[in-house]
């Protein structure tokens, strides 16, 4: 959120496709998320020797599962007249939580696809990591540095 809030590689805001998926999608989400996402899993597998092989292309690979899997959700909401960036008018609880809980799915696919993980603990993963996406998309916006849920 802070890439987005100091306009970092502006030259990468350019929308993936705007009649999809809006303006909000845009090429610099699929650039950063993943790009950063690898580096952080390589610090941190170096950081605690965690062994993992291929820990930068893990991280890419769980990156690039983040930003895909955000797509069909904002892909059905433009298909439904809900403007990029706004809120639905029903549904409201719906969309908050397939908001939070469309990319913890994609990252849990790609790790229990990659065989990581064993089904049950995808699972188990998915829920945590969907109420941990919750629980600090609430306080970015406590914090203003997010504007809404």
């Amino acid at each position: 959120m802070l890439v987005i809030k100091k306009d970092i590689f502006q030259w990468l805001t350019y929308p993936i496709s705007k009649k999809l998926f809006g303006i909000n999608k845009t090429w610099r989400g699929f650039v950063f998320v993943p790009v950063m996402n690898a580096f952080v899993l390589q610090f941190i597998n170096f950081i605690f020797s965690f062994n993992l092989d291929a820990a930068f292309y893990l991280g890419f690979a769980l990156g690039f599962g983040y930003m895909l899997f955000e797509l069909p959700n904002s892909f059905m909401k433009r298909r439904l007249g809900i403007q990029a960036g706004a809120q639905a008018t029903s549904n409201k609880i719906g969309f908050a939580l397939l908001d939070k809980m469309d990319s913890a799915f994609g990252v849990n696919l790609v790790y229990f696809s990659l065989g990581f993980i064993a089904w049950k603990y995808a699972v188990l993963l998915f829920v945590c990591s969907s109420f941990t996406h919750i629980i600090i998309s609430q306080l970015l916006v406590q914090l203003h540095i997010k504007k809404s849920f």
